[in-house]
């Protein structure tokens, strides 16, 4: 999925290309992927201008007069920018045409949702209404990071996925984050001292500005992920101590680490400390 650098390289792109312009076509190949809280279908786009876009939470927003869409692009969805007369792709959900360019959305689970809604209608949108704190912005603080980490029962990786606490951290850069700080994924935040929560808040901001640059600077087409340059995530060994990375299901989901960097803080049924060297 695109995660937070993904999505702000994206916008940034669409802002410049897009902004100002009307919506002259529209077209829907998936129906599934869209929602409707208005009486209507993507029709009403037509001849409206795009006045703004920014992002929420883990939404794109397309903001027209009297009217908001809102993309979440879930596990697989993606954005593309194409001449009108380019032929569609088979995972293309729907497409906005802006005159000599067009918006495409693609995605290849139909797992994506978009919400044509009333301006800043954000109720009408399941779970938008309770984004945490952006990681991003000057109100990201330790202070603020250590109190809300303090209060958590579970495993530290999925409270940093938690989008109701941070806005906004995805598998990927969760990983990442937890290398840099030297966490293993399966401890308990109750177990983290102080130290820990800054050294932990203190690696998202890196992990995250580092990526957003890097992100920024690849130049590739809006529907590209990048993502070669983590250290950790689908990769073969540790770029620190040279030791196997290992993967760990946590909530149902893969989380890759380095038994070395990251010791795990708890015995279990798995012996967490094989190196695999």
């Amino acid at each position: 999925m695109p995660e937070l650098p993904d999505l702000l390289y994206i916008l940034k792109h669409l802002r410049e290309r897009l902004l100002g312009r009307p919506v002259t076509a529209e077209r829907v190949r998936e129906p599934v992927v869209l929602r409707f809280t208005v009486r209507g279908n993507l029709s009403l786009l037509l001849g409206r201008k795009l006045g703004d876009a920014f992002r929420r939470s883990h939404f794109l927003v397309f903001r027209f007069e009297g009217l908001d869409l809102a993309v979440n692009p879930m596990l697989a969805g993606r954005f593309r920018l194409s001449d009108p007369g380019t032929p569609d792709e088979g995972s293309m959900g729907f497409a906005l045409g802006f005159g000599d360019v067009e918006l495409r959305y693609l995605d290849d689970k139909k797992m994506g949702k978009a919400y044509l809604i009333t301006t800043d209608d954000w109720k009408a949108i399941p779970g938008l209404q309770t984004g945490g704190i952006d990681i991003l912005s000057p109100e990201f603080s330790r202070e603020r990071f250590v109190s809300l980490l303090k209060h958590r029962r579970d495993q530290v990786r999925v409270f940093l996925l938690d989008k109701k606490a941070l806005d906004s951290l995805g598998n990927a850069y969760a990983d990442e984050v937890l290398f840099e700080a030297g966490i293993h994924p399966k401890t308990f935040c109750r177990s983290l001292t102080h130290e820990d929560g800054v050294r932990l808040h203190d690696a998202i901001v890196k992990v995250m500005k580092e990526a957003v640059a890097e992100v920024a600077s690849r130049g590739e087409p809006i529907d590209v992920k990048v993502r070669d340059f983590l250290k950790v995530r689908r990769k073969d060994s540790c770029p620190r101590c040279a030791s196997k990375l290992r993967t760990a299901g946590v909530k149902g989901m893969d989380s890759w680490f380095c038994p070395t960097c990251q010791p795990t803080t708890r015995k279990g049924l798995v012996d967490w400390t094989r190196t695999g060297k």
